[in-house]
């Protein structure tokens, strides 16, 4: 490791003590990273981006490769960001496990590195509290961290809508209707929604319609100021524009009128 020396920007460090720095801006902006002593462990690199660090293990990317490093491991060599091959896409791990791809292969892989399940994804997305979203062909299912099925999905669409819950869709001609699941695949929201927009979790709520009028939800789907509104806006700092029988006014998160 290299002697401390300045940097233009350092990110909060993570439980073990190492963060991402950076240097310079525009073409020269350069990313590395430095241990809880400040001593240089990567150096920082203009063809490098450190995308994430948890604990002592970093997920790099460096052009289309993305590595998984062991910050604290004994005689790290930096050199071998330029020798490893890494994977064509990786995120970072959670519940133990890394969701990757490696060409068109979808896979999970263990902190070591090892390849588990056995199987290969059409579409995977990362765990988050122990379960994840994996679909097997047109197949939809929520698994285990040791890769068990926990339910089969039997939707048309299946998307993440917030850490607690999936937002699940049958499409009958050009109506497309929503619900809600959650995280064991158990129905919590019937299928009665035919617009949902993006859910913001600084604003806790998504705007949600049923035949043109429109209410708002919460984190797990719950409909929390009711389908009512002839016309609604997304939250934006606690409060959202809304309209009723020809008066447009606005409201908080709980839908009572605060002033414009």
């Amino acid at each position: 490791m290299s002697a401390p020396m300045a940097f233009a920007h350092m990110d909060t460090p993570s439980t073990a003590g190492f963060a991402r720095v950076t240097t310079g801006t525009g073409a020269t902006h350069a990313e590395g990273i430095i241990d809880r002593d400040g001593n240089v462990v990567i150096p920082p690199r203009t063809d490098m981006l450190v995308n994430n660090i948890t604990g002592a293990r970093a997920l790099v990317q460096r052009g289309r490769a993305f590595l998984f490093i062991d910050l604290d491991s004994p005689g790290l060599d930096p050199a071998l960001l330029d020798t490893e091959a890494g994977y064509s896409y990786a995120e970072p791990f959670a519940s133990g496990r890394a969701l990757v791809h490696l060409e068109d292969a979808i896979f999970y892989i263990d902190t070591a590195g090892q390849r588990l399940f056995g199987t290969t994804y059409t579409h995977a997305e990362s765990f988050h509290h122990d379960r994840a979203l994996v679909f097997l062909g047109e197949r939809k299912h929520i698994i285990d961290p040791e890769g068990r099925i926990v339910a089969e999905l039997p939707y048309d669409q299946v998307n993440p809508y917030s850490p607690w819950c999936w937002q699940v869709t049958n499409v009958k001609g050009d109506v497309y209707l929503s619900g809600f699941v959650d995280l064991n695949g158990k129905e919590t929201v019937p299928l009665i929604y035919d617009d949902v927009l993006y859910f913001d979790p600084e604003e806790d709520r998504t705007r949600a319609g049923i035949k043109d009028k429109f209410g708002y939800l919460d984190a797990y789907g719950n409909a929390v100021i009711p389908v009512q509104y002839d016309y609604a806006e997304i939250f934006h700092k606690g409060r959202a524009r809304v309209a009723i029988n020809g008066r447009d006014f606005f409201i908080d998160r709980n839908g009572k009128e605060v002033p414009e």
